[in-house]
């Protein structure tokens, strides 16, 4: 690439930051319909109480707030519909938005995007798992760098030996990234904690049912104030290749109820218990495999060499017990953020050869457990 080629994809790519960054504010907040409506909230194409309804949102319902007029919201409906709202008839919620991204061999090679990447994740989350943080060199320097350019307003964890538990190129660290401001992790957690397994490495012993066996940790929000809200327990997880044989990937995804019973276990009473990653399944392939609901929606998680949307949905966000966590109050969707970079190729080359996806969670909320 020539000295003038390379300074214009700079210039393209902060203009197209900086554009994301106005759309997606830091603090994202959800918008539902606020105590004057008594059954549905129409949602209008433009915004004029004149204009054509293209959806609504009952009462209990939250859409994405996009941005705001002096007297309209524009905001995503759960189904991707966009539309405005009346600001006297819909009150505003602070939300958590959490997810999970493979960000393609973190710390291998020297192509990545790091300002790129922690624009997404400061435009889009407010905690995700960091999934394919590499090994190099018994360090993770993917991990360090990201944190580095996500800057001070932003914390993590990471795993203190990667999985499998080798010197080689291939294993890989799990990381957890998110904002202090927002939520931290609970008192007297130990970290992110290895689900015990077969570590892979020289000196591992008993079953090896996980090449890359889940790690966990609780975290809790905090509000505006600092007070403590409600906690939760959060593991990553990247399942098996296994040179794309679904059968083998499925059986190590069904391991996953004994990673549930374990995080149990390690906070007695918690309900609240997510696994979200990268599993190498499309939903119809993980339906059944383990006793928790896939609070996923959409397709295209995964990019072609061209960075083209497949039709693979292979990142998930799993709940324990749907029914318990009510502070999930809209689905983990794919986020297409291949605009960061100057060209599809381009991100997939520098960024991702994987879209992010968040889930939408009320920040103040009952600790029901």
């Amino acid at each position: 690439m020539s000295k003038d080629a390379y300074i214009s994809r700079v210039i393209k790519s902060a203009v197209i930051i900086v554009l994301f960054a106005v759309a997606n504010p830091t603090y994202a907040e959800l918008v539902t319909p606020s105590s004057r409506v008594s059954s549905v909230l129409n949602v209008r194409a433009e915004p004029s109480a004149s204009s054509d309804i293209v959806g609504t949102l009952a009462l209990g319902e939250y859409a994405v707030l996009s941005d705001s007029l002096a007297r309209w919201h524009h905001i995503v409906l759960s189904d991707g519909t966009t539309g405005f709202v009346s600001k006297s008839w819909s009150a505003l919620v602070a939300d958590i938005r959490l997810g999970t991204w493979n960000i393609k061999k973190l710390g291998h090679g020297t192509s990545k995007d790091y300002p790129a990447v922690a624009e997404i994740i400061n435009s889009h989350f407010d905690v995700l798992t960091v999934i394919e943080v590499m090994q190099k060199s018994q360090g993770h320097p993917g991990y360090d760098a990201l944190i580095q350019a996500l800057g001070p307003s932003w914390a993590g964890l990471v795993t203190s030996s990667p999985r499998p538990n080798t010197a080689a190129g291939d294993a890989e660290f799990y990381a957890v990234v998110y904002r202090p401001t927002i939520l931290r992790p609970c008192e007297g957690s130990a970290g992110l904690e290895y689900f015990n397994d077969n570590d892979g490495g020289p000196d591992g012993t008993g079953n090896d049912n996980f090449v890359r066996e889940p790690a966990f940790g609780c975290f809790e929000t905090l509000s505006e104030s600092g007070l403590k809200g409600w906690d939760f327990v959060l593991a990553g997880y990247h399942a098996t290749w296994a040179d794309g044989d679904t059968s083998r990937i499925a059986s190590e995804v069904g391991h996953l109820g004994d990673v549930y019973s374990a995080m149990r276990a390690a906070y007695p009473g918690e309900l609240d218990l997510f696994i979200a990653g990268d599993f190498n399944l499309v939903p119809s392939d993980l339906d059944g495999l383990v006793a928790a609901s896939d609070m996923t929606v959409g397709t295209g998680s995964t990019l072609n060499t061209k960075g083209e949307r497949t039709t693979n949905l292979y990142d998930h966000l799993l709940v324990f017990d749907r029914a318990a966590s009510e502070e999930l109050v809209l689905k983990a969707q794919v986020l297409d953020v291949r605009g960061y970079a100057p060209s599809p190729k381009l991100f997939y080359q520098t960024i991702s050869d994987h879209l992010p996806i968040t889930g939408y969670f009320l920040r103040h909320a009952e600790d029901d457990d």
